[in-house]
């Protein structure tokens, strides 16, 4: 995994550091940590900051030199709860790079959840915890904290420099998480009335697509939200509009079955051949399909959101349309 840092980090022809193989290592391992991340990213100059990223190029180089000496040490400070939070956010990917086990990306995940987002490339965070939460990670906590964050917004300057806001960054956190994970989350974001997200959890709990999310929101009063939101829930509980499927498929549900396997995969070209081939395969999809099959459908849209770009969500609605016509029924919301 490349390195994921807010601080732009050069390449430094200082010497590496190394420890003695003693019983001593991993103290002297925390003073050099302590001596390295005694700072906060979002304070410093310019200046500053480029000496500090030689610095923890240095403690990085160092690592990486020794790793089975020092990785057991790195482990060991990043499951310290007192530990500085920018030491964890940053060496936790330093730990993925050298060992990207689940239990790893555990720490990782708490690491990235508890730092301050003053301090780091937002993008970065919302970019890293979505591929997690895609992983199997449970990353709620951070998507609630995203959506608590006053300056939650980024840019993706390849895509034209379309601007994340609140909505679309928690929607690539919440949507890349199994919905039995995302799902609770962010029902309790939506039943705190003075939650500065709220509204949107709403958005994102409405698009679950599942039965468990719709039976929730039978219990939420649309009047309590804005125009939008509320009207939305509205339709969603009486009379929403779904898609209907083809009475003379174009593509068979095999087709489907091993285009959304291979995507899986990672290779997505037959699918992408399906969808300029027919643009409205959604049609097809909800006549095909078995009910066996929804895992794998939710599966795929959960990684394409975890790609985190307005491409993206494009895709993720379209599969939610699939998933709503599949799932709603009368029963689950009255």
């Amino acid at each position: 995994m490349k390195r994921l840092l807010i601080l732009a980090l050069f390449a430094t022809a200082s010497p590496i550091l190394v420890f003695a193989q003693d019983k001593d290592s991993c103290a002297s391992f925390q003073q050099t940590a302590r001596a390295t991340y005694n700072f906060k990213p979002s304070r410093l100059t310019d200046s500053q900051r480029d000496s500090k990223s030689a610095a923890m190029d240095r403690f990085w180089q160092m690592v990486k030199a020794n790793p089975k000496q020092l990785l057991p040490c790195l482990r060991s400070a990043l499951q310290d709860p007192n530990a500085d939070k920018w030491f964890r956010f940053d060496t936790s990917n330093l730990l993925v790079e050298l060992d990207p086990s689940p239990e790893s990306k555990t720490i990782q995940v708490r690491s990235y959840t508890d730092v301050d987002l003053d301090d780091v490339d937002l993008r970065v965070w919302v970019t890293v915890l979505a591929l997690r939460g895609f992983e199997g990670s449970d990353v709620s906590q951070a998507g609630i904290r995203w959506l608590a964050y006053p300056q939650a917004r980024y840019f993706l300057p390849e895509h034209g420099g379309y601007e994340v806001k609140a909505f679309e960054g928690a929607l690539f956190i919440f949507g890349s998480m199994d919905e039995s994970q995302a799902t609770p989350a962010l029902l309790k974001i939506v039943n705190q009335p003075n939650n500065p997200g709220r509204e949107n959890a709403l958005l994102i709990l409405m698009d679950q697509a599942t039965s468990e999310s719709l039976r929730a929101l039978r219990q939420i009063d649309p009047g309590a939200f804005s125009g939008k939101a509320g009207g939305r829930l509205r339709e969603l509980l009486s009379n929403p509009d779904l898609l209907k499927p083809r009475s003379k498929p174009k593509t068979n549900r095999d087709e489907f079955i091993r285009a959304f396997q291979e995507m899986l995969d990672g290779d997505s070209s037959g699918f992408m051949e399906m969808v300029s081939r027919v643009p409205d395969g959604e049609k097809d999809v909800i006549a095909v399909l078995k009910p066996e099959d929804l895992p794998v459908v939710r599966k795929v849209r959960r990684m394409i959101i975890a790609s985190g770009n307005q491409h993206a969500i494009e895709y993720y609605k379209s599969f939610t349309d699939i998933l709503m016509a599949l799932v709603w029924k009368p029963e689950l919301v009255k």
